[in-house]
């Protein structure tokens, strides 16, 4: 760089403005790239954790209807079919929020409390479902909210 009579020579300003514009729009560009890809790991790491909740939910909401189904018109003679509830309640509390946690240990208490209840006949079950009777809806309402306060953390 050459100064003449103590000013910068005019060729040498525009080519440091060059470069200085060059690598300033680099930076801009690669710490866009880096905010972006952020960003998008974090959607696909919170759409895929979702989308896993959603199946636990689904597959613990069909094994405890199954379980309570059995447990409303059967005595309490084989644990085994407990376990893949048991199962599914521990997958929970490894990722689940406790008021889901809760929920579904109320559940579990539910159907251990109609195991030693008198068994209802068909129509009697059919009737409970009539009048409305739904021991998941609750399950279901807390899943709904831990679900979409997800969504709308995306």
């Amino acid at each position: 760089m050459q100064s003449v009579g103590g000013y910068w020579n005019p060729g040498s300003v525009s080519a440091l403005a060059a470069l200085g514009g060059s690598l300033v729009g680099a930076l801009v560009s690669a710490v866009s790239t880096w905010m972006t890809q952020q960003h998008q790991d974090r959607r696909d790491f919170l759409a895929k954790k979702i989308s896993q909740r959603e199946q636990l939910y689904s597959d613990f909401i069909s094994e405890s209807a199954k379980v309570m189904v059995d447990a409303a018109g059967h005595t309490f003679q084989d644990p085994g079919k407990l376990i893949p509830t048991y199962a599914l309640l521990s997958r929970i509390r490894l990722s689940s929020p406790s008021k889901v946690v809760e929920s579904a240990e109320r559940i579990i208490t539910r159907i251990l409390d109609t195991y030693s209840q008198p068994n209802l006949t068909p129509a009697e079950i059919g009737s409970k479902v009539g009048n409305g009777d739904d021991p998941l809806r609750d399950f279901s309402q807390i899943c709904r909210c831990d679900l979409e306060s997800l969504w709308r953390s995306l």
